[in-house]
């Protein structure tokens, strides 16, 4: 009794810890381009407008899980979302992310379990990308739910594990067309881990026809799931055939080309930026003394040995494409921290001294990844310098959200007069441009922006701009994204307006 209480008590700190790490000051770090438009999704499936687009913004279900929040929280359109409900959808995601490993329990034991679920709640990469508004954290959930089932089918191929297996890697596909590249590292897991895992035991062989049936259920139901959605319920049929066209016409936006060792660098390669060290190092450390455990104990190899090449399968995958973002590091590195679970999880049998070093560096490794979590989402967490924040927003955007409030509210009748952006790579703009009812977005300047209160222009185009608005606006330099700023002309007479009002 004793230990069970010490084992909820333990879960119960850890959930508490992450849900702590994650909720704290959730508003204040300025939105995301990528949040952005996820909240122009969400605001389009709230009013009955939403289509799954083929060519860009991912699956469905981000937008369909977020939207039952929206509502309770009565934010049913556009101009009444809120970041904080945004995000907390993905805090939610993160959370139960946490409480996964529960499910390893009977594989890993009580402290390997405890284990990858403190990892897991304290990683700086997963706590700062939990508190943004992305489909990397349902992805993760999805992937690591996807990850146990799927392994206990391997186990116990019967149509229990089948099904939930199944569901849990369409909802994978109904969030991001990425999942394909877990799936593939999975298969490819399981088929090379077979020979590895049984080595001559006969006791662990299974003939390969009992997994035809189990197998095909799987794969139904993770058809129909993903289905489902991309259909809205099967009410629009064409969703499903786009699910299967975003793999041929997806577009990805330019100036995301990294080299091959960018999420080496990322993760395990120490930094010493904004005055201490960045680095999650210490959990692949914890990782790789799972795996050569795993060459002295049999009953966990067949689980040490998927996860290990799953993981490396995906984060080889990744690098050498291209096309590199931090949070497509979520998933692989969920898969690294249940792995180092794993090294907990035969601990009676270790000799005393081992006992003590691996539990002192255990407790170094949560306390690092927490002061990091800490400092990158409390302190530094907007800072271009920080390994974590990637294409962040300018605070200039804030400010000048209260700044076009205040107009408003000294001169109501713009409210209705349309507000003109010029040029592309606008987001998140149009976020901070919600409370007017008319914004026209054109690719170069035109005659007619003379009589707008507001023409916000985005690089390239400001030349062009400065000769048209120079005589009946007056130009303002600010700040977008990282390294990205934009010209907002405000028309005189309102200038003129604001500077009588100033004292």
């Amino acid at each position: 009794m004793q230990h069970r209480t010490l084992v909820c008590l333990t879960w119960l700190i850890i959930i508490t810890f992450a849900g702590v790490l994650r909720l704290c000051n959730l508003e204040t770090r300025p939105i995301h381009a990528d949040e952005a438009t996820g909240a122009r999704i969400l605001s389009q499936r709230l009013t009955g407008d939403y289509q799954f687009n083929p060519n860009h913004f991912h699956g469905p279900l981000l937008s369909l899980l977020t939207e039952p929040l929206a509502r309770v929280r009565s934010e049913t359109i556009w101009q009444s979302l809120s970041i904080e409900t945004l995000r907390l959808s993905s805090v939610i995601a993160g959370i139960l992310l946490c409480l996964s490993p529960l499910l390893w329990r009977g594989v890993m034991g009580d402290y390997g379990a405890a284990l990858s679920a403190a990892l897991l709640a304290t990683s700086p990469l997963l706590v700062y990308y939990s508190r943004m508004y992305i489909h990397e954290s349902w992805l993760a959930l999805f992937g690591l739910l996807g990850l146990t089932f799927t392994y206990r089918l391997y186990k116990d191929p019967n149509m229990k594990n089948a099904l939930f297996a199944g569901i849990f890697v369409g909802c994978m596909f109904a969030t991001k067309e990425t999942f394909v590249i877990t799936l593939l590292a999975w298969i490819i897991g399981l088929v090379t881990c077979i020979p590895l895992i049984h080595l001559g035991r006969d006791s662990e062989k299974r003939k390969f026809t009992n997994y035809l049936i189990p197998t095909g259920i799987a794969s139904l139901s993770a058809l129909l799931v993903s289905a489902f959605f991309y259909s809205n319920g099967f009410r629009y049929p064409d969703g499903i055939t786009d699910a299967f066209r975003t793999f041929l016409v997806y577009e990805t936006t330019l100036g995301h080309d990294k080299p091959l060792t960018y999420y080496m660098g990322l993760l395990l390669w120490p930094k010493h930026l904004l005055g201490q060290w960045w680095t999650e190092g210490l959990v692949f450390v914890l990782s790789v003394v799972a795996c050569i455990y795993a060459v002295r104990w049999p009953k966990l190899r067949s689980a040490i040995v998927l996860i290990a090449l799953a993981s490396i399968i995906q984060v080889g995958i990744y690098s050498s494409i291209d096309y590199k973002t931090p949070w497509l590091m979520l998933l692989p590195w969920v898969h690294v921290c249940l792995l180092s679970g794993f090294c907990l999880s035969m601990i009676g049998s270790y000799h005393r001294i081992t006992q003590i070093c691996l539990g002192c560096f255990i407790l170094m490794t949560l306390v690092f990844q927490t002061q990091q979590s800490i400092a990158a989402n409390q302190g530094f967490e907007n800072d271009a310098r920080l390994p974590y924040a990637y294409v962040s927003t300018s605070r200039d955007l804030v400010s000048l959200e209260a700044w076009l409030m205040q107009l408003v509210e000294m001169t109501p009748e713009i409210e209705d007069q349309t507000v003109a952006v010029v040029g592309n790579g606008y987001w998140p703009l149009p976020w901070y441009l919600r409370m007017f009812n008319s914004i026209g977005y054109w690719d170069q300047p035109e005659v007619n922006m003379i009589d707008a209160p507001f023409v916000f222009v985005v690089e390239d185009s400001v030349q062009t701009t400065n000769a048209l608005l120079s005589d009946s606006h007056v130009a303002f330099p600010r700040g977008l994204r990282a390294n990205v700023s934009m010209t907002l002309y405000l028309r005189k007479d309102l200038w003129k307006k604001w500077i009588e009002t100033r004292p």
